[in-house]
């Protein structure tokens, strides 16, 4: 694993590590390492331990990274994706794309995953089949069986969150237009409708 330091392997860099991508005997794999050294570098792999736990939850569900293990404890090793990222999409069916997507996302949740962070684009892909793609469990929180309030309780308000974030991208980012169009599915939590509200009063305020 050391020539996988090298900056010509490097995919993208994130506040969690460092995303890498290697060939070897026909395969082609993105590894994710821990960034930084000493206490953050023991952080962020523990943070890495938990994401490959959530990987092994969703192996074999269409639309999540394969993923192939911890390699010496801290290097994260899941199959490269040549999907589109969703910003540079050219979805032709968005209907279709999007309601499978909300199935992936139900499927997740039902696995005992809530992503945490599907608002950032980044994180979603599309490939050439009209499969939605999610990546990187990295903010992933799983919940745990039997009798645990905390965890359950944490794990449905992020769940919901996937769930307002899914119906924020099919609706261009327009909560109000979301809301009024899956009044089923998006809720927001106390801070979304805080935030919601003070923006309606500041826009308000400007068209006075």
């Amino acid at each position: 694993m050391g020539n996988l330091d090298r900056d010509r392997h490097r995919l993208a860099a994130g506040h969690q590590g460092v995303l890498l991508r290697f060939r070897d005997a026909g395969r082609d794999w993105a590894v994710k390492c821990p960034c930084g050294s000493g206490l953050a570098a023991r952080f962020h792999a523990a943070g890495l331990r938990r994401e490959f736990r959530a990987y092994r939850r969703l192996a074999g569900v269409p639309g999540i990274p394969v993923c192939h293990g911890l390699a010496a404890g801290r290097y994260l090793v899941l199959d490269h994706l040549t999907a589109v990222p969703y910003r540079q999409a050219k979805i032709a069916d968005r209907e279709d794309w999007f309601r499978r997507l909300y199935e992936l996302i139900l499927t997740i949740h039902a696995r005992g995953v809530a992503h945490g962070d599907l608002k950032r684009k980044a994180n979603l892909c599309a490939g050439e089949d009209g499969q939605p793609w999610i990546l990187d469990f990295g903010t992933a929180h799983l919940r745990r069986p039997g009798f645990h309030p905390l965890n359950h309780a944490l794990f449905d308000y992020l769940a919901q969150t996937d769930l307002n974030a899914w119906a924020k991208h099919k609706h261009g980012g327009d909560y109000a237009k979301a809301a009024a169009a899956e009044p089923g599915i998006l809720r927001y939590s106390r801070l979304e409708a805080a935030v919601s509200a003070w923006r309606k009063r500041r826009d308000r305020r400007r068209a006075e």
